[in-house]
């Protein structure tokens, strides 16, 4: 999933229009401004997506990569791609290794609550991780995931916030750096 603010020829026009005897600095203020929603967006996209999914925020900024704004290319882009997440990154209960357990476990992916999933149970290979007989011998297993980051920004709620907050920021930061670059110029 990507999330770009890009900037058209209007845009540029009209702040060049503000800054008037300092319409050449125009580039550089789109482009500070670009790299603050940027940075803004990634960090709603960590805080929002872990209102919705029991999973930690390192998990979710791996799979993030930024591209900051330039004078000669004024476009910034937040990039989310990766794999999906193995359940034992969500919540898992219980999350201890008990080859005699009678109970299923129940697994957290989204915030609303626990569900079982039939079958399933928590072994140490390599650390604990949840998994799946295939059939009804005892080999072979099946590691189990959940929605992958990507898939989890796509979830309409969360989508919503990050994009308008990126776009009151980039607005709020396009003004302030219009306004830093005319009082520096008064000064």
């Amino acid at each position: 999933m990507n999330i770009t603010i890009d900037v058209d020829e209007r845009m540029i026009n009209d702040v060049q229009d503000k800054l008037g005897g300092f319409h050449k600095r125009a580039p550089g203020a789109i482009s500070n401004a670009l790299n603050r929603a940027a940075t803004n967006v990634n960090s709603n996209i960590k805080k929002e997506v872990r209102k919705e999914y029991n999973i930690k925020s390192q998990d979710i900024g791996e799979t993030l990569a930024k591209t900051k704004a330039t004078k000669g290319s004024l476009r910034a882009e937040v990039k989310s791609s990766g794999r999906s997440v193995p359940l034992d990154r969500f919540k898992v209960s219980p999350m201890t290794v008990n080859p005699k357990r009678k109970s299923q476990i129940k697994i957290g992916v989204k915030k609303d609550g626990l569900k079982t999933v039939m079958g399933a149970f928590v072994a140490d290979v390599s650390g604990k991780k949840v998994f799946q007989r295939s059939s009804k011998s005892r080999l072979p297993i099946k590691k189990l995931f959940g929605p992958s980051v990507p898939q989890m920004l796509e979830n309409e709620n969360v989508k919503e916030i990050i994009e308008t907050e990126g776009h009151e920021t980039f607005n709020k930061r396009l003004e302030h750096e219009i306004d830093r670059i005319l009082e520096k110029g008064r000064g």
